[in-house]
């Protein structure tokens, strides 16, 4: 206050804080100056964190913004790819994954970015395993079959047997 700064706190994963720590955050939000706000509160999370929140009218009242991200969709999940391989010094022109890679991690995601890193995380380590050196959709088609067994269960037939 004394150097009349602004405290911004940001919350990743808001949704899993309890409704107390909810309220705690409306009442912090109370304390200002007549220059300035002492603190902004930016809250981030699932879906789920909206209608909690919605319920809390007076901590509704006092966010002046809301933004809902949509997934993306399949040519932002694939620029969002190269992106990153690049970031990761990836630089070779043709593509490290294949047009029906990228189309199977979009129908299996729906363009959700957590789904769709973890699931090319999951690829590019395959491609040591596998001695290969292009995700094709072989192998998120593994990764995904993989990812859909029950702990424990590696064949169908233990499947059956679950």
């Amino acid at each position: 206050v004394e150097e009349n700064k602004t405290v911004v706190l940001l919350i990743d994963e808001a949704q899993i804080l309890p409704d107390f720590v909810l309220e705690t955050l409306r009442i912090l939000l109370n304390y200002e100056t007549n220059e300035f706000k002492i603190l902004q509160l930016v809250l981030v999370g699932q879906l789920e964190l909206l209608p909690r929140i919605n319920k809390l009218h007076n901590f509704w009242d006092r966010i002046a913004f809301k933004y809902v991200l949509n997934p993306m969709e399949e040519e932002e999940l694939a620029a969002a790819i190269q992106f990153r391989l690049t970031q990761a010094g990836y630089s070779d022109i043709n593509g490290l994954f294949t047009n029906e890679a990228i189309e199977l991690i979009y129908a299996h995601t729906q363009g959700y970015p957590r789904k769709f890193t973890a699931l090319c995380h999951n690829a590019l380590e395959s491609l040591v395993m596998y001695d290969k050196s292009v995700v094709d959709a072989e192998i998120i088609q593994r990764i995904i079959d993989n990812d859909l067994l029950p702990i424990g269960v590696d064949t169908e037939k233990d499947i059956d047997a679950v």
